[in-house]
């Protein structure tokens, strides 16, 4: 069972963003999805604001995120985060929580690696064409959630155009 539990660590651990600095602690496994309780693995944590580490802990918090599928099940993330005590007095706020950009943005509920799908899926389909796919792929999500993640995208870099063609035919 140690031997296996290593196998499913190294493979959570590759399947997850490698900057994400997180530890499989338990797995639960049942018909309809499968949830992997995550704990973040960083000694200090950095203030949004400023950037200024911290390592006195506040408390301990839980935040629920939904990942990609994998196989026929959906797989539901618990990730136990710390809320970090920012000694400056100056500072907007005293308490904030440790953040894994790579993993999940701020106050989200999936993660990032789900939004990109479906904002590929999004762009290629739409809203309820979309959404439709996304149910087939175990991704249930509304057509406003595609179109909002479609809205919200980046916009692509384009180089500025050097020569601009004109047909005389037309």
């Amino acid at each position: 069972m140690v031997h296996e539990c290593s196998h499913l660590q190294t493979l959570v651990t590759n399947l997850l963003s490698s900057t994400c600095s997180v530890s499989l602690t338990k797995v639960t496994m049942k018909q309809e999805y499968m949830l992997l309780q995550l704990t973040t693995t960083n000694i200090t944590a950095a203030y949004p604001c400023c950037a200024v580490s911290s390592s006195s802990i506040h408390r301990r918090d839980q935040r629920s995120l939904t990942d990609l599928s994998w196989g026929t099940g959906t797989v539901r993330l618990q990730l136990r985060v710390r809320q970090f005590v920012y000694r400056n007095p100056h500072g907007e706020r005293r308490i904030f929580t440790e953040r894994l950009p790579a993993l999940v943005a701020a106050s989200a509920r999936n993660t990032r690696r789900l939004i990109t799908i479906l904002r590929v899926v999004g762009m290629a389909l739409g809203g309820k064409a979309g959404a439709r796919l996304a149910a087939h792929l175990r991704l249930p999500t509304s057509p406003a959630t595609v179109l909002r993640l479609v809205r919200t995208s980046p916009v692509p870099y384009l180089p500025v155009l050097q020569a601009v063609g004109v047909d005389v035919w037309a």
